[in-house]
């Protein structure tokens, strides 16, 4: 059974979420960073922001199914 490091007295309650994007050449690369979490997306120049949304939110869908089945269930 797995178990979850408890999170050390001194750390701060909160991390901030960080975002950077960048666009190189034709291609833009989003970051979200949050305490020890990074996600990467790279897409066309031309993307809008919500399409940069909608495929960050289908992100946060495709990481969440995998965790539920391998916490069986709890989170």
């Amino acid at each position: 059974m797995a178990t979850r490091d408890r999170t050390p007295e001194t750390a701060a309650p909160e991390q901030p979420t960080v975002l950077n994007v960048d666009v190189v050449g034709d291609r833009v690369l989003a970051s979200v960073e949050r305490g020890d979490v990074s996600i990467v997306v790279e897409g066309p120049a031309g993307i809008s922001a919500e399409e940069l949304e909608e495929t960050i939110e289908d992100i946060s869908e495709s990481i969440e199914q995998p965790i539920e089945k391998f916490a069986g269930g709890d989170r």
